[in-house]
């Protein structure tokens, strides 16, 4: 998805709020169909001019700007207010001549869209690009003739445009370097006014997305290379499969599992998850934290579910006690799939970015009788070496 950045919104509270954009508004793009959904669900009148964000930053600083989107956290910016849970994923790599590899960091020669993220990103780490150009396309055409060395773009925008410009986007090293959390900022000005709208905001984001943000085949295959041998040899130990098995002789009446997960659900939101530590405190519930603990944090957490969904040991608490409902369930359970990959979601709790991969736990006679689902820290695991 390529995300233009030039969008700022203008909230108030006594005045409708319009739309405006840098492109035709014939033609609008995901980001401002996701804020017209979303302030449409919240009733909330809005106006947007077209401006570059660079001056949204400052009108804001100067009180005469309430927010502007899409927009990243800066830490210059966290002063004058507060970034929205993210509407987008940027996936950015680092793109390199092959000609280029190998050099060094002092004579690379980078390139940069004028007025992007990156190169607001490149002026806080004190990189000097060798050409800054108005379009996508045009920086593209400048590394293939090899005037810089290396670019930092999100992933589907330089396969798209490389696509474009019959380009063979696989000559070029790529390096995962990080996921960028594109959301809406809102002025501290404005939220002392309306102190629940980052709130409402957030809560409409989903309702409103246009897609969800999914690996690369590339990411799916790293991820897989690593993990996949890992998951399948905890879910092959006897001591799991037999809490599976000795959950799957106690089955619940479907109202009595829903009871149990509607407590669990409430105790979680209160901060009082008295089932969750419970679950969380026995044995297998431990030896999965312990063997968590051993993958140097590249493993969020760990749930393991019986036939009906319904957990029988975690190594973190879990949001919900029954998961079969749930794709990460549905998709491997009920079919003959060996894995499941799930969307890449943010935890703004802990400012991660998580992938979940799911597979059957199986017994002897190759029947599914359970799941396990293995929580990836997908930035630090796309940064190991061969993946």
């Amino acid at each position: 998805m390529f995300t233009l950045p030039f969008f700022s919104l203008l909230l108030s509270v006594n005045q409708p709020l319009q739309l405006g954009t840098n492109v035709p508004v014939t033609s609008p793009t995901n980001a401002t169909r996701q804020v017209h959904c979303i302030l449409q669900q919240m009733r909330t009148p809005y106006q947007l001019q077209t401006l570059p964000w660079l001056r949204a930053q400052r009108e804001v600083q100067m009180q005469r700007l309430d927010g502007y989107f899409t927009a990243i956290l800066l830490a210059e910016m966290q002063h004058y207010g507060e970034l929205s849970a993210p509407m987008f994923l940027e996936n950015w790599y680092w793109f390199t001549h092959p000609d280029s590899i190998g050099k060094s960091s002092a004579t690379t020669r980078y390139g940069v869209i004028r007025g992007s993220h990156q190169a607001n990103w490149f002026d806080v780490m004190g990189i000097r690009p060798e050409v800054e150009v108005n379009t996508l396309s045009e920086l593209i055409q400048i590394l293939r003739r090899q005037r810089i060395d290396k670019v930092l773009l999100d992933l589907e925008d330089f396969e798209f445009a490389a696509e474009q410009l019959a380009l063979d986007s696989s000559n070029y090293q790529r390096t995962f370097f990080r996921y960028v959390p594109l959301g809406l900022f809102v002025s501290h000005q404005y939220l002392q006014a309306r102190p629940d709208f980052l709130q409402q905001f957030n809560h409409h984001i989903h309702s409103c997305a246009q897609s969800p943000f999914t690996l690369s085949p590339i990411e799916q295959e790293q991820i897989l290379h690593v993990f996949l041998p890992l998951a399948t040899a905890l879910a092959s130990q006897q001591h799991l499969l037999d809490a599976v098995q000795a959950s799957n002789q106690q089955p619940m009446a479907q109202s009595q599992l829903m009871q149990l997960d509607q407590q669990w659900m409430d105790e979680v939101e209160q901060m009082q998850p008295q089932l969750g530590q419970q679950m969380l405190q026995q044995p297998l519930s431990q030896y999965l934290l312990h063997w968590q603990q051993q993958q140097q944090g590249l493993v969020t957490e760990l749930i393991l579910t019986d036939q009906q969904g319904k957990n029988v040991a975690i190594s973190a608490i879990t949001s919900d006690y029954w998961q079969g409902n749930e794709a990460k369930f549905l998709n491997v359970y009920q079919q003959a799939t060996p894995y499941f990959l799930d969307a890449v979601v943010f935890d703004a709790s802990t400012q991660r970015f998580q992938v979940q991969l799911s597979i059957a736990v199986s017994d002897s006679n190759n029947q599914h009788i359970g799941v396990l689902t293995l929580g990836i820290d997908v930035e630090q695991a796309l940064r190991r070496p061969n993946g």
